[in-house]
């Protein structure tokens, strides 16, 4: 199943989501993913993923765009529900921590599709500059985690244009899936690596770094939706807390 839109690849959008301010969207994604990771019952797994199919709704993107791409990296669910059961010898527990590994993954699907690599790794260091203090490079440290979601994105789009490749080629990749994964994956590791060697390349061309403090050149104000979105994040915490923890 192929889609128009490739894993973490940011979506042209006037959404209300796209417009959010990126220190408070970087705020509003932290609080949730907080959330997700505290779970501990089914009643706010289900709060939680109600709210998250709002959010969804309100970044105006097509939902069967999310579901091709969350089809796609399905050996991630078999990989955490066999180490659930390991580790807790218990069915359930694993399809528990499954539906909460595909939460974590559409909220970072929902952020990338609605927001530039500049504006995450922006966000990122708004929200992280009192770190500075301690002598912490948060400039460089948000733009390794941009290049990171760069890389995980350019590593899927490439991961495809090879087996496509080996199918135009007439390379079967059904008989030995091992051995045809290994010819899929390491090409692709080496293609998106130069990809974002080229970049890093790119950016100290332009004197990335050199300045102590960096401007932005557009930054969306923060609007009442932006607050609410917090707002809703803190109020679930408290919920999942409460409900889970207490």
């Amino acid at each position: 199943m192929k889609s128009n839109h490739q894993f973490f690849r940011y979506v042209t959008g006037n959404s209300k989501l796209h417009l959010m301010n990126s220190k408070m969207k970087i705020i509003w994604f932290i609080l949730l993913i907080i959330n997700f990771l505290i779970i501990k019952d089914i009643f706010s797994l289900i709060i939680c993923l109600l709210f998250l199919m709002f959010i969804i709704l309100q970044s105006k993107i097509n939902i069967k765009i999310y579901m091709q791409n969350l089809i796609r990296i399905y050996p991630i669910y078999i990989i955490v529900f066999v180490g659930s059961f390991l580790i807790n010898h218990n069915i359930l527990n694993g399809f528990f921590d499954v539906l909460k590994t595909i939460l974590i993954i559409v909220l970072f699907l929902v952020l990338t599709f609605t927001t530039s690599l500049s504006e995450i790794a922006w966000g990122i260091e708004c929200v992280l500059r009192p770190m500075e203090k301690i002598g912490i490079s948060v400039s460089n440290f948000s733009l390794r985690i941009a290049f990171s979601i760069k890389f995980i994105s350019t590593l899927f789009e490439k991961f495809y244009e090879v087996r496509k490749s080996m199918a135009y080629r007439g390379l079967a990749y059904g008989k030995n899936k091992l051995k045809s994964f290994n010819r899929m994956v390491i090409p692709s590791i080496n293609l998106s690596y130069k990809l974002s060697r080229q970049t890093i390349m790119a950016m100290k061309l332009r004197f990335y770094g050199y300045s102590k403090k960096r401007t932005n050149y557009h930054e969306n104000k923060v609007t009442k939706f932006d607050k609410t979105l917090v707002f809703i994040d803190i109020v679930l915490l408290y919920v999942v807390i409460w409900l889970g923890w207490s």
